[in-house]
């Protein structure tokens, strides 16, 4: 009932994509633990774990995958925030934990939980979301930082804010101390909009389409990547960009290397958590180059990202929070590594032809080229909008209004006679 009661609460007939299930098995006789995988989806995930059921380090990853690998980059579904809760390593019992997270919760610092698991040698906090697509990933990892920088001081584990990390299944055990993994409680008629998340507790303030289109005329344009970016967006395009200049060199970054394994170790840091993951994501890249370094440069550049994600996460939810932080012109006051794009450009030695093909690393005359372009191919009218753009603005107010009614995503949809998914992206914009 355990393990039954747990699937239900985070996958019903919406799952879709492959869910993917870890289980240790026992040292061989090179004292080594081999992994069988499972990949399911929903409809046979519950005879699965019912053959788990009593099983020792059996693992689960929250969030579906499209694909039947467990990357970041493959998410289908995001289906609930997470986080492990290593309380005995701070001396807190389990109980008294989840009390003080109960507490914080009075106090408005974090969303209630829907379920909380015991993990065997601490908990597993849930709070079971209205499904997201991967586009969503930028606001789904703000939203677990938050959660993470609020519970740091009870054992929050960094690694758990992960988007395909796999945590314990209840109904199993944890061989470490031979303890039964079990749900503690949840609640199922509790179900969280990352979209009304963001509005509460990361400091977003929605504004009016008028008073937008008033802001949007007075904003340089030459500013177009803090329009258009968040530093979560902007650190996931900046690897992008990374990447396509790899291709278009055909992965000769001879010269270069250092400094590009280095950007790229931090920008995709920000999203892949797992130091494990990430070193492979990383490795994949270096072993691409037409002269890949050495492994042992490759996990001595890894050694500093860990450190300067949590200066990012620091910086960054003490922003939303409300702290108001002068920025310098060289970015020194920012936490993590932050280079400008002229600084981009010149180290890289990245030309105008290949900026032509990247999203945020490029210069000046670029953006000016692209803004120009735009004015030319787009009619526009007196808000600067095209007729989609302001279709779209007109359906999300129209969305938004139905949704402070306390209307789901699937009856707004209805209403509107538009998709769901329409209706999440949207709302997340």
């Amino acid at each position: 009932m355990q393990m039954t009661d747990f699937c239900n609460h985070l996958y019903n007939e919406s799952t879709n994509g492959y869910i993917q299930i870890l289980k240790l098995n026992e040292k061989n006789s090179a004292g080594e633990r081999t992994i069988k995988i499972y990949n399911t989806r929903n409809d046979g995930l519950r005879d699965i774990v019912e053959e788990l059921h009593n099983e020792s380090d059996v693992f689960l990853a929250p969030n579906t995958m499209y694909l039947p690998k467990r990357r970041v980059e493959n998410i289908r579904q995001f289906r609930a925030l997470f986080q492990d809760i290593d309380c005995n390593k701070l001396g807190f019992e389990k109980a008294e934990t989840v009390y003080m997270i109960w507490m914080l919760y009075y106090d408005g610092k974090v969303p209630k939980p829907t379920m909380v698991t015991d993990s065997g040698q601490g908990v597993h906090l849930y709070w079971r979301i209205e499904n997201a697509p991967y586009g969503a990933l930028n606001t789904w990892q703000e939203l677990q930082d938050y959660i993470y920088y609020q519970l740091k001081h009870l054992g929050a584990d960094r690694k758990s804010t992960d988007g395909a990390r796999v945590l314990r299944l209840p109904g199993t055990i944890n061989s470490k101390n031979e303890a039964n993994c079990e749900v503690l409680y949840i609640d199922n008629e509790l179900e969280y909009s990352m979209y009304d998340l963001r509005e509460q507790y990361l400091n977003y303030k929605p504004k009016s389409h008028q008073l937008q289109a008033q802001e949007a005329k007075k904003v340089n344009t030459r500013v177009i990547s803090n329009r258009f970016f968040n530093s979560y967006s902007l650190h996931m395009e900046r690897a992008n960009d990374l990447q396509t200049l790899c291709k278009l060199r055909k992965y000769d970054m001879t010269g270069f290397r250092n400094m590009a394994i280095h950007c790229y170790a931090y920008w995709k840091g920000i999203y892949v958590r797992d130091s494990y993951e990430l070193e492979n994501v990383v490795m994949e890249l270096n072993s691409a180059f037409t002269e890949p370094l050495k492994d042992t440069e490759i996990r001595a550049i890894l050694r500093s990202v860990p450190k300067a994600i949590d200066k990012f996460i620091a910086y960054e939810q003490g922003r939303r929070s409300g702290e108001c932080r002068r920025v310098s012109k060289g970015m020194r006051d920012k936490e993590g590594y932050w280079y400008k794009n002229d600084t981009l450009i010149e180290r890289l030695e990245i030309s105008r032809n290949e900026q032509k093909h990247m999203k945020t690393i490029i210069d000046t005359d670029e953006k000016y080229d692209r803004n120009n372009e735009k004015r030319r191919n787009s009619r526009r009218n007196e808000d600067g909008l095209t007729k989609k753009q302001q279709e779209l603005a007109n359906m999300k107010i129209k969305i938004v209004e139905l949704k402070k009614k306390g209307l789901s995503n699937r009856a707004i949809a209805k209403t509107l006679k538009i998709s769901e998914y329409k209706v999440r992206s949207l709302l997340l914009k």
